[in-house]
């Protein structure tokens, strides 16, 4: 039979096959259906470490970040597609209790990542004290069980993680350890330091954006403590492309966007399905840079545009979509809330000497009926919505009920067991009375986090 993923999935159904005579057992021993803080359940049972030491500090890290990294990674793929099954199952349910019949989708097999390993193009390492007692070590937080106390454990041991991330992580720890000034873990403790921010590019290039608290500190201290970190960095040989400082006022640092540019190029670029995309240092990108290509591969098969068609790129981010899509359609829209997405939109359009792309700033759910009207015209109109984590407002999904001319949807998550998202997709296919429901038409799964426990969704509705 004519498969539209071509030899390599068949060859990989082939092998799922294989191994089906370890699928229940294995499953049942690493998944379970139903936990409070999600819709549905893919959580890894691990032996738990009773104490944090030395000796276990890295193995609680492993199980936290990559539960799945001593699973070979074919058994990785059965447990991923097995878990795109029950998220299918539960929004079936759903729509059942919701009184609504649906027609089971067609899930396809997972595609599987082209790097498994080291693979992450971007880590964020924060302080914390450290298991031996030490306040300034940088990583990632693991709690312990026997007193339920947050330690911060380094990510030297992560198979995930980018060596050339590492060295730089260490490099910033080795230095804050030597300086006068304390770490911050909360922005009104009075400390400084509070973390780094480091992105890379297949090719090797490296950005890497220091977060501290500047409350309570002068700009002089802030200047020297940029140029004394830069000058260390090149004392032991380490090359850094982009080297920022981010002064952050808030817990969150995404809060405020002040990024100083200390050493180096503005922007680092990388290669994406052959155009070349922009990354500054609050860009959205996808974390695994070869399977995002694989990823928007298969949802373009998915939505099939043609020269006719118009893409409707709605929560578009920094336009990967839209530009990528360009290619296909005869004009791209995106619609993106973050001023700073938009611009990084727009520049990497003109990069690419791409014409036939526009972006607008504003809610989707408000920005929507105009952009609409606008395209009253449009015979042919395919739409994608591509959130963050979290889902969308429930005002996005009515926007897009109500707009008789969204015929075809293709809704990509990274977190489809999310209470939110679970919601947005029950509700564009559930009856009422005051718009056409959708059908949900197909399922396609992409593991773009290998040794972790989620992977990529694409959710293919039509009316």
């Amino acid at each position: 039979m004519f498969s539209p993923y071509g030899n390599n999935n068949l060859l990989n159904i082939v092998k799922i096959k294989r191994h089906a005579n370890l699928t229940y057992s294995f499953i049942n021993h690493w998944m379970h259906i139903c936990k409070q803080s999600s819709v549905i359940s893919n959580k890894i049972e691990v032996s738990s470490t009773n104490e944090l030491t030395d000796e276990t500090q890295f193995c609680a890290l492993e199980k936290s970040v990559t539960p799945l990294c001593r699973v070979p990674y074919e058994r990785q793929l059965i447990l991923k597609q097995q878990w795109t099954n029950t998220v299918c199952k539960e929004l079936r349910s759903r729509l059942h209790n919701a009184k609504t019949v649906i027609r089971l989708p067609k899930v396809f097999p997972i595609s599987s990542s082209p790097q498994i390993n080291e693979y992450r193009n971007k880590d964020e390492f924060n302080f914390r004290p450290g298991i031996d007692g030490n306040p300034k070590t940088l990583g990632f937080f693991v709690s312990n069980p026997s007193n339920g106390s947050i330690y911060c454990v380094p990510a030297m041991k992560l198979i995930n993680t980018k060596q050339s991330h590492k060295d730089i992580a260490q490099a910033f720890e080795v230095f804050v350890r030597k300086s006068e000034l304390p770490v911050s873990y909360d922005h009104m403790d009075g400390g400084f330091w509070r973390g780094i921010i480091v992105r890379s590019n297949l090719k090797g290039d490296k950005m890497a954006i220091v977060v501290a608290n500047p409350r309570g500190y002068t700009n002089d201290v802030m200047l020297d403590e940029q140029r004394r970190f830069n000058d260390f960095l090149q004392s032991i040989n380490i090359n850094i492309q982009s080297l920022y400082f981010h002064p952050s006022l808030h817990t969150r640092s995404s809060k405020d966007s002040i990024f100083i540019l200390v050493d180096g190029d503005k922007y680092i670029y990388e290669d994406l399905c052959s155009f070349k995309f922009r990354i500054s240092p609050d860009s959205f990108f996808q974390i695994n840079t070869l399977t995002a290509e694989v990823l928007y591969d298969e949802l373009f098969k998915l939505i099939s545009p043609t020269k006719t068609s118009t893409l409707l790129d709605l929560c578009s981010g920094t336009g990967t979509v839209s530009i990528i899509g360009s290619q296909h359609v005869q004009s791209c829209i995106g619609i993106e809330s973050v001023a700073q997405a938009v611009n990084d939109a727009k520049e990497t359009a003109k990069l690419n000497n791409i014409s036939n792309c526009d972006f607008i700033e504003g809610k989707v759910e408000i920005v929507l009926k105009h952009v609409m009207d606008e395209l009253s015209m449009a015979s042919d109109l395919c739409t994608v919505l591509n959130p963050g984590r979290a889902g969308v407002h429930p005002k996005v999904i009515n926007a897009i009920r109500n707009n008789r001319l969204i015929n075809s949807l293709a809704y990509v998550s990274c977190k489809a067991d999310s209470p939110i998202t679970m919601k947005n997709l029950v509700e564009l296919v559930v009856n009422n009375k005051k718009s056409r429901p959708f059908t949900l038409e197909s399922i396609k799964p992409v593991d773009m986090f290998p040794h972790t426990k989620h992977c990529e969704i694409i959710f293919m509705f039509k009316r």
